[in-house]
């Protein structure tokens, strides 16, 4: 095989890692919210609800980015604190 040819094989095995560690990242994720929930659940707001069944389905990426979404704009770090603690 050519360099190129193992260069690409290598690029391709080490994208495949990279996807299968993201995803068993997002598995963590998902059941670290799950345990919360039924620890948590009546105690929390029903924005931190909202925050944490988002990380519950779609993982912590998602969530970050719903704390910081507010009416179709971002909130600054200021005013997600404020509303999540």
């Amino acid at each position: 095989m050519s360099n190129n040819t193992n260069n690409t094989m290598d690029k391709k095995i080490n994208n495949d890692t990279t996807i299968d560690k993201k995803i068993d990242n997002i598995k963590n994720e998902k059941q670290f919210a799950k345990t919360w929930d039924k620890i948590f659940d009546e105690n929390m707001d029903e924005d931190n609800k909202k925050a944490l069944n988002v990380m519950k389905t779609e993982g912590m990426d998602a969530a970050v980015k719903h704390m910081f979404t507010a009416s179709g704009r971002q909130l600054s770090y200021a005013e997600m604190r404020m509303r999540y603690g």
